[in-house]
């Protein structure tokens, strides 16, 4: 399967939801689009060393649609971040947080995977915490980036308080955790393959 579909589609829904931001005079996320194609052009880059898979790239894509939609679809008056998918439970944010660590955790299992070694390889709670660790550092450093959004842009209604904070690593937790389920089967049948 070719990569090519991925990045237009990527490319396509950056171009449409800038000038949407524009439009509305959203400044935080033409902040966020602004990181987002610093993070592409870094992916695209980086790819030829890091070999991610197609899987990976379209998971990274969607996240990426996820978020740029989740600041500039509003439905009945309120932004599709803030509507609860479960009532006063479970908020299209946190299913943002979520879906990006799990994708975070394989991106953290293709950098690591040739590099793994025996004690590791075969510790599947080992594997798994440093797995989490390296996600949950990428989704600390995106919430760094949001702060970024409320100093320069005053958004801190947009991006919540110190529980939505809290919040959102919580459910970067559950989705690197997630992930390692489905990474360790495949890890496993890697392992006798080589």
């Amino acid at each position: 399967m070719d990569s090519k579909p991925i990045y237009y589609f990527t490319i396509g829904y950056l171009i449409v939801f800038t000038i949407l931001s524009v439009i509305h005079g959203n400044f935080e996320f033409l902040y966020y689009i602004f990181i987002m194609t610093i993070f592409i052009t870094i992916t695209l880059i980086a790819n030829k060393k890091l070999h991610l898979t197609l899987y990976i790239l379209m998971g990274l894509s969607i996240l990426g649609f996820m978020n740029v939609a989740g600041g500039n679809l509003w439905f009945n008056g309120t932004r599709l971040y803030e509507i609860y998918l479960i009532k006063n439970i479970l908020r299209y944010d946190n299913i943002v947080h979520s879906f990006g660590t799990f994708v975070g955790t394989f991106v953290a299992y293709n950098i690591i995977k040739p590099h793994i070694d025996k004690k590791i390889k075969y510790n599947r709670l080992l594997l798994s915490l440093i797995l989490i660790l390296m996600a949950m550092g990428f989704g600390a450093f995106i919430e760094v980036l949001e702060f970024g959004a409320v100093i320069f842009f005053g958004a801190a209604k947009q991006v919540g308080d110190y529980f939505n904070n809290t919040l959102d690593l919580l459910f970067n937790l559950i989705g690197s955790a997630a992930a390692c389920f489905f990474i360790h089967p495949y890890h496993k049948k890697q392992r006798k393959n080589v």
